[in-house]
């Protein structure tokens, strides 16, 4: 099923900003982006669906059970079953069905949940099932987009961790995807909008009671001796072993694959390129999305200015850990059209 999305699974490249209009630089800005915009009006102020209700589609009403896959049952996969049995009560619904690529965390998962939910290897098998209403998605970033498009095809209504996409051209099949199908309710997990503040700033800046907007500022300051991602919870344990796992599988479509099951990538892929975006699609997503919420009327950027190095070089402090290909440390900054930043 993955392979009609070849064209849009590949990295960004670096172009040359000066002198473009926005729209001819986020034209240019992914080979998939480029190829997608041709045919669709995916550039749009304000961003898609932050300033609308959600459609009311198919979600299933009070009196009916709502099934339930999960797609991706590592940490946070694991966290994702964990609360839904704790309110399955009161929420009405039944833990169907759990996948992963690794035999332990899939076979952990159903003795977890237990009773007749199923373990499957492959998500395509779990879409199969049409009795599964919804899926959560938290697998490696790499696989968000792909599986997620998946499941909107197979008719579930999903909740995908950020970031939405590996890639920028990702992003907009999957926008697009989306949008075809309003009667299946699609959410990207940013838990921090999910805070009343924000709704309230929110009302506060669209009701003209804070003047006129002009900045908004948001950090994370993880520092860490021992380098972020390299120690608890992204620790080996003794069932992470080749055996375990399809790793051909596991790493996708990705730019410079590694031929070897190599566990270092496989606990802590956070820091490494082909699986995510570093920091920018990691933390970033925590911080941005809710100023962007905030503001009342979400834009893409027209000017964007982002560095990103390695100052510390904390995976060198304690011996024996790999060191990271993304940056340490991040700090971007972006003009947006109703000139605020």
């Amino acid at each position: 099923m993955l392979e009609r999305f070849n064209i849009v699974n590949q990295p960004t490249k670096i172009i040359k900003a000066r002198g473009a209009t926005r729209r001819e630089f986020l034209k240019k800005s992914t080979l998939a982006g480029a190829a997608l915009a041709a045919s669709h009006n995916l550039f749009k102020t304000p961003v898609y669906g932050q300033t609308q209700a959600p459609a009311p589609g198919n979600v299933v009403g009070a009196n009916n059970r709502i099934v339930v896959g999960f797609i991706g049952v590592g940490l946070q996969g694991k966290a994702h079953i964990d609360l839904q049995m704790k309110y399955a009560g009161e929420n009405n619904i039944a833990l169907a069905a759990v996948c992963d690529l690794s035999a332990h965390r899939r076979d952990a998962a159903k003795a977890a949940v237990g009773g007749s939910c199923a373990a499957e290897e492959s998500f395509e098998k779990l879409l199969e099932n049409k009795a599964i209403d919804a899926v959560t998605i938290a697998t490696a970033d790499q696989w968000h987009a792909g599986t997620a498009m998946a499941a909107l095809q197979a008719g579930k209504h999903v909740y995908l961790e950020k970031p939405m996409a590996r890639y920028l051209g990702e992003a907009f099949a999957l926008h697009d995807l989306a949008k075809k199908n309003p009667k299946l309710v699609f959410q990207i997990g940013s838990q921090a909008c999910s805070d009343a503040k924000w709704a309230k700033a929110r009302e506060l800046v669209t009701a003209g009671k804070v003047g006129k907007l002009v900045l908004g500022q948001e950090s994370y300051m993880r520092n860490s001796k021992q380098g972020e991602w390299n120690t608890a919870p992204y620790v080996f344990a003794d069932w992470m072993v080749a055996g375990d796992i399809d790793w051909a599988k596991w790493q996708g479509q990705v730019k410079n694959k590694v031929a070897a099951y190599d566990p270092e990538r496989f606990v802590r892929w956070r820091k490494y390129y082909p699986y995510c975006a570093g920091p920018l699609g990691d933390l970033f997503p925590h911080r941005i999305h809710p100023l962007m919420l905030a503001t009342g009327n979400p834009e893409f950027p027209s000017r964007v200015v982002c560095l990103g190095q390695n100052p510390i070089d904390a995976d060198k402090t304690p011996p024996g850990f790999p060191q990271r290909d993304c940056p340490e440390d991040v700090q971007l900054v972006a003009e947006f059209p109703r000139a605020w930043r």
